[in-house]
């Protein structure tokens, strides 16, 4: 089923720079593009809510959303149903949650009912089969009874994928044969310590769950902190931490992104955080499902800076993406292939600069800053 995009706004980064008239080319470092993982279509955003929130996705769509996980809890068909039907009307996709009581039952003939009735609906994209089950207390669901699920599910619909998500990256392993998308949440923004103190952990894991999936063939959809809770002393993320886990999720190679949880999050954080980011992401997510450009070599100054050079479709200019993963502010200079001397480098749309003749430019970047060059 071809998925709804829509016209997004413009780029919005907090780029601070100053461009050098005279460039450095002492350029020292090696060649730092890393192939990002092979992506395909669609690159789903989306929000966890609960199944009787039927006014959701035609909330959300608007806002460039095109993916909800509802989950489904003791809701009756009823609500399932109506749900599915606003998600059609909006043109949005639903990772449909299966009754965990089927599943903790290993109620394999109730698993394949709850298939066949919704598995025709247009907007059911794929099953969610379970939340959390390493850590579900006071015993995690097997990865035996999941397998044993998922090729229940397989017999009775094979187009679609199912999706596990995970919070302890350590016990994910088992249960590889039980999924086709692998996702994972981890909310270290915490009430009482500051921005940015839970950088260091947060990537090692992101970029271990990141290869597993990889080698063993499964999307990955990283799930983002979007909520602050008193009881479990969360905080929302400032706006600098929010993006540089959106982009770092994106960096490394996830096929979407889904934000926990919309009956927990702030309206005003929502439109002034997360909606800009998913609109700016949306505009390039053509050039990010392309791969990363390894026709053209991307050399920094600055090891602490990470780069990636995207082809933009049907074009001859580039998107690049640039993150600076220090706790300090620094000037960088990258380096492009000599083909692309002289072109013009922009931001917001506006041109900043253009390309020296050894096909350089310097800027500066803030703490963490994210930011999102076009390049010709």
């Amino acid at each position: 089923m071809k998925i709804k995009r829509r016209k997004t706004i413009a780029l919005t980064t907090g780029f601070v720079a100053t461009i050098a008239s005279t460039l450095i080319l002492n350029i020292t470092s090696k060649n730092y593009s890393i192939a990002t993982r092979k992506r395909n279509l669609p690159f789903f955003l989306g929000w966890y809510d609960y199944m009787n929130n039927s006014v959701l996705p035609a909330q959300v769509s608007f806002e460039g959303i095109d993916l909800l996980m509802p989950y489904v809890e003791k809701f009756e068909n009823t609500d399932i149903q109506a749900f599915l039907d606003a998600s059609k009307q909006a043109g949005v996709q639903v990772l449909l949650e299966i009754y965990r009581s089927l599943i903790e039952a290993e109620n394999i003939s109730g698993v394949k009912d709850f298939i066949n009735t919704y598995k025709d609906h247009p907007s059911v994209y794929g099953w969610y089969l379970y939340d959390e089950p390493e850590i579900k207390k006071p015993t995690a669901i097997s990865p035996d009874t999941l397998e044993r699920v998922y090729n229940a599910i397989k017999e009775e619909d094979k187009s679609k994928p199912v999706a596990l998500v995970f919070a302890d990256i350590n016990k994910i392993e088992p249960y590889m044969g039980a999924m086709d998308i692998l996702m994972w949440d981890r909310y270290p923004c915490e009430q009482g310590v500051e921005e940015f103190k839970w950088i260091s952990s947060y990537q090692n894991a992101l970029n271990k769950v990141v290869s597993l999936a990889g080698v063993n063939n499964k999307k990955f959809y990283n799930v983002l902190q979007a909520y602050s809770d008193n009881l479990s002393n969360k905080r929302l993320p400032t706006k600098a931490e929010f993006r540089y886990m959106f982009y770092l999720s994106v960096l490394g190679g996830a096929d979407g992104l889904l934000f926990w949880a919309h009956f927990i999050s702030s309206d005003s954080w929502n439109k002034s955080v997360l909606y800009p980011a998913v609109k700016e992401l949306q505009e390039h997510i053509p050039a990010i499902i392309t791969g990363e450009d390894l026709s053209n070599s991307v050399q920094v100054n600055n090891l602490e800076v990470k780069v990636k050079l995207f082809t933009i479709p049907n074009t001859q200019k580039y998107l690049m993406i640039v993150v600076n993963e220090k706790e300090a502010r620094i000037n960088f200079t990258v380096k492009l292939s000599q083909g692309l001397a002289g072109k013009a480098v922009a931001i917001n749309q506006k041109t900043i600069t253009k390309l020296s003749a050894q096909a350089s430019f310097s800027a500066f970047l803030n703490p963490y800053e994210v930011s999102l060059y076009q390049i010709g």
